[in-house]
């Protein structure tokens, strides 16, 4: 399968993980994976950061050594911006911060609503911390539960044929230049569908281009 790269330079590349893929291994050994498919590509490559196997969207690896101190230390100190769309059930209001703790730690997610019709919402969200499945989690907690979501999603996990959750933005200083970097995700073909309804302006929100500076 071929990489789908939405950044590239000499120290990092930002790639477009598709839905089904994880992100690295898994307890089935000869399951295919992201990270394999990068290392396959930049030997030297190094994964910071996890997005859950049936999302989409954006991923971020250093492909040199004399990165990762930076990435890890814009990481830990949240200055690494990750923008996700999610569409829920329910309307959770316009804004809001979802903050109850996830396994004994501190974990903070923030949304604004960018549509609603039909009994959901579309839902533009940031986390500034990291646990695992916290968008997901956090949105069921709430009693709005992403569509298509499986695991945590109860009824509303029947009401797409996959999870409604794509990580579409990055924001980041280069960790060695310190230019300031944006990169996007075009929203696939198969929650298009489903969000564009919802936000027409889509296209125009999240441009598809690179954009540096």
């Amino acid at each position: 399968m071929s990489l789908d790269i939405r950044h590239q330079d000499a120290h990092i590349v930002v790639v477009n993980k598709p839905f089904g893929l994880p992100s690295q291994g898994t307890q089935k050994p000869n399951q295919d994976h992201l990270f394999a498919q990068v290392k396959a590509r930049f030997p030297a490559a190094a994964l910071h950061h996890r997005l859950d196997t049936p999302a989409s969207g954006l991923v971020l690896f250093t492909v040199h050594p004399s990165a990762n101190k930076g990435i890890a230390s814009a990481f830990q100190g949240r200055r690494i911006t990750r923008r996700y769309l999610a569409v829920v059930a329910g309307d959770p209001g316009p804004d809001g911060t979802w903050s109850a703790g996830l396994d004994g730690k501190t974990a903070i997610t923030r949304f604004v609503r960018i549509g609603n019709d039909g009994g959901m919402s579309l839902l533009e969200v940031q986390i500034e911390t990291g646990r695992t499945h916290q968008i997901r989690r956090h949105a069921s907690d709430s009693g709005h539960p992403i569509l298509g979501d499986r695991r945590y999603g109860s009824a509303a996990g029947g009401l797409w044929p996959r999870l409604a959750l794509h990580a579409v933005s990055l924001q980041l200083k280069h960790p060695i230049s310190g230019e300031p970097i944006t990169v996007s995700s075009p929203v696939p073909a198969d929650l298009m569908t489903l969000m564009n309804p919802l936000c027409p302006e889509l296209d125009r929100r999240y441009s598809p281009e690179t954009a540096a500076g």
